[in-house]
């Protein structure tokens, strides 16, 4: 059985309320697709009534925030963002069957594992592959989000 949560999702001004799709049966996290479409709401209430309507319910924890843009490291490289962020924006992209594309490869793989066993100097390491792979990932997830 699937639970689904909250995730704010933050892209420069911008902050969206998205459901979490966590199935531990099948061992993916995806976010709540509509249509093809990942709705991105205004509000948790908005969430929760688009939720309910599914038959879903929306589970009470916290939701994680996750900049889409890693405070501009995806974008210009710099800032180094926390290693957890990156492992949060890795963990949103990467069982989606369409954003998860960029991120599949051996190299990339080895990255992630670096990044969750938080090997020293990771960016040094994986850095420029990573952002180019999550740049992408995230580039395409926002041709899935739907402001409704």
């Amino acid at each position: 059985m699937a639970d689904l949560y909250e995730v704010l999702l933050v892209d420069g001004g911008q902050r969206w309320h998205a459901g979490w799709v966590v199935d531990d049966d099948t061992e993916t996290d995806v976010l709540l697709r509509h249509k093809g479409k990942v709705p991105a709401f205004a509000s948790r209430a908005a969430l929760e009534h688009h939720a309910q309507e599914r038959g879903l319910e929306l589970q009470e924890d916290l939701p994680d925030e996750i900049d889409l843009e890693l405070g501009g490291w995806l974008q210009h490289g710099l800032p180094l963002p926390p290693t957890a962020e990156v492992s949060e924006l890795w963990h949103l992209l990467y069982d989606d069957p369409v954003a998860g594309k960029a991120l599949s490869g051996e190299e990339l793989g080895e990255a992630y594992d670096d990044l969750v066993e938080e090997e020293p100097h990771w960016f040094a390491t994986h850095g420029p592959t990573a952002r180019q792979a999550l740049a992408d990932a995230v580039q395409r997830l926002r041709t899935l989000l739907d402001p409704g």
